[in-house]
């Protein structure tokens, strides 16, 4: 008999003084503006950008100064302007065939007085076999610095 071990997911919600639209877009749109690439990225120093396409079929996609591609993400669900939820394996080869070795991001955008309240929430751990715990881990305190990011570019 084989037990499961459900680990949580990491949660993160913030406040951006703007409409879901606008929150939608810089987030989507406008990753490479706030997107730390130098430390959230594959290439670090190489990396030149990174884009959402967008749709059901979109990807998250770093891009190197010598033009090679990484896929970070594919899109599962693109619902502007109130959420996108999209794989996440930045660093292996995970094709849309192999969606099931990577965890999962939800990102969604609700109205909040003048602003809207953004809550991520990054899950899917179990999929990492032994490495779960420690990326879990490693990204509770790593998307904080990102969306920290995020919130001033959602701000302009």
């Amino acid at each position: 008999m084989t037990t499961e071990t459900t680990i949580a997911p990491v949660v993160k919600t913030l406040s951006v003084g703007c409409s879901p639209a606008h929150a939608f877009a810089t987030f989507t749109e406008r990753i490479a503006d706030w997107w730390p690439l130098r430390t959230h990225s594959m290439g670090a120093e190489q990396a030149e950008s990174v884009r959402v396409e967008p749709g059901i079929d979109g990807r998250i996609v770093e891009r190197l100064a010598d033009g090679t591609e990484t896929v970070w993400a594919y899109m599962l669900d693109w619902d502007p302007p109130k959420r996108l939820r999209f794989s996440w394996h930045p660093g292996r080869d995970c094709s849309r065939t192999q969606i099931d070795e990577a965890t999962e991001v939800e990102v969604t955008f609700t109205p909040e007085g003048d602003g809207t309240r953004v809550e991520l929430v990054h899950g899917g751990w179990e999929r990492l076999g032994e490495r779960a715990a420690t990326a879990r881990g490693n990204y509770d305190g790593g998307w904080d610095p990102v969306l920290d990011l995020y919130v001033q570019a959602a701000s302009h």
